[in-house]
């Protein structure tokens, strides 16, 4: 018999304390209170569109992003998962993820955060150097760290996620350095690890193109990448994405689910979904939001539970094929080409023999016959979006 297709959940949290200076997700600081409340009413409308499919999916993901979901009353998140427990069926490993920034967390909300079935938190160090965390805008230090962690550890939360950055302005290879050994002293069961990207329009954007701010050259930034995944390995860790590293057992399901090219479901503004073949989002302006799905008249809602997407599109084989390829190595372990010649109706070698021969020639990837695994080779980790861009078909 087979196995009933899971989905996961996405749900964005727009709030936060101070706006980081690199950041150029859908988030708004110093929100009040007035909004929050409202912002949350449209959250729940937006989940009661979607009873039907979650009376036919299990829920096997839960996370809660931003912004800073720990920033705001931990009431809205437990009425949040109440509503979706009472609408979903959670598989019995259901792993829901709170993403946190030091400083931001109490005892009150972490026994509302275990009280509502939180299991996983996400907390963003980004970096152990004082000077940089002042550069990127956080508004935490080392010790906000530490008592963030120990609060959760002491409750029972010990799957904790550690964000860490690289490529930074000004840092150097030390400071990165003594970042992994503070990872090392703390021992997250999970570290992603990603490199800056300065986006248009972000404060960090602006200083580097007047000039006020240098980043670490191409060669620098890969020797960082290199140092993280040898440092990491040192401690245990297995790197089982590109920015991704567990320690047994502990990889990432949320993330898991968009590497495998599975359904979710995205909630809030500017949130994105795939499901039924068709990815769309939702409003990316907060006040747009709230127009699509803020109660009107002494019904409070429209029963109808109509759905508000922008830019629905329905994905056609072809292009999902491509998508599962490229997000599938992502993955140190590869794809399975006989999973993917089952899910398309394909011969996955005969498909891609010319790129397959090029990119071995190049040693960019590897290819395990006996176990009809292809993935990428470190050299191919390294140059990923060049493999990636090989499979796409015209």
């Amino acid at each position: 018999m087979k196995a009933k297709q899971c989905i996961g959940i996405y749900i964005h949290i727009p709030f936060c304390i101070q706006k980081c200076l690199y950041c150029d997700f859908v988030s708004f600081p110093k929100m009040k209170d007035d909004l929050i409340e409202k912002y949350f009413q449209a959250l729940s409308n937006e989940l009661s569109c979607y009873a039907e499919d979650l009376a036919q999916y299990p829920v096997k993901s839960i996370f809660f992003g931003g912004g800073t979901p720990s920033s705001v009353n931990a009431k809205y998140i437990a009425a949040i998962m109440l509503q979706i427990k009472q609408m979903a069926t959670l598989t019995e490993d259901v792993e829901i993820t709170l993403e946190a920034n030091p400083g931001t967390l109490s005892q009150e909300k972490i026994n509302h955060y275990l009280a509502s079935g939180i299991n996983r938190v996400s907390l963003g160090l980004q970096t152990s150097d004082a000077k940089l965390l002042k550069t990127l805008g956080r508004i935490h230090n080392v010790n906000d760290f530490l008592t963030s962690y120990q609060g959760l550890t002491d409750e029972g939360i010990d799957n904790i996620n550690v964000d860490i950055m690289f490529g930074l302005p000004g840092q150097t290879l030390d400071q990165l350095e003594r970042t992994i050994q503070f990872i090392g002293s703390v021992k997250p069961k999970h570290v992603s690890a990603y490199a800056l990207k300065l986006e248009e329009g972000t404060p960090l954007f602006e200083a580097h193109r007047k000039g006020t701010i240098t980043l670490p050259d191409e060669e620098t930034e890969r020797t960082m990448y290199h140092l993280i995944q040898q440092a990491l390995a040192s401690l245990g860790y297995h790197q089982y994405e590109i920015s991704n590293f567990s320690l047994q057992h502990y990889e990432s399901r949320h993330n898991l689910i968009y590497w495998q090219n599975t359904p979710y479901i995205g909630l809030g503004v500017s949130a994105h979904s795939k499901m039924h073949q068709t990815r769309y989002h939702n409003a990316m302006s907060i006040d747009q939001y709230l127009e699509d799905y803020t109660a009107k008249g002494h019904d409070a809602y429209n029963k109808a539970h109509h759905l508000v997407t922008y830019e629905s599109e329905c994905i056609d084989l072809k292009e999902d094929l491509f998508e599962t390829i490229m997000l599938g190595l992502r993955l140190t372990n590869g794809i399975d080409y006989k999973t993917v010649e089952n899910r398309y109706g394909i011969n996955f070698l005969n498909e891609y023999a010319d790129v397959i021969n090029s990119l071995l020639a190049e040693a960019l990837i590897e290819l395990d016959q006996d176990n009809h695994i292809i993935r990428l080779t470190p050299l191919g980790m390294d140059v990923s979006n060049r493999v990636f861009v090989a499979f796409m078909k015209d």
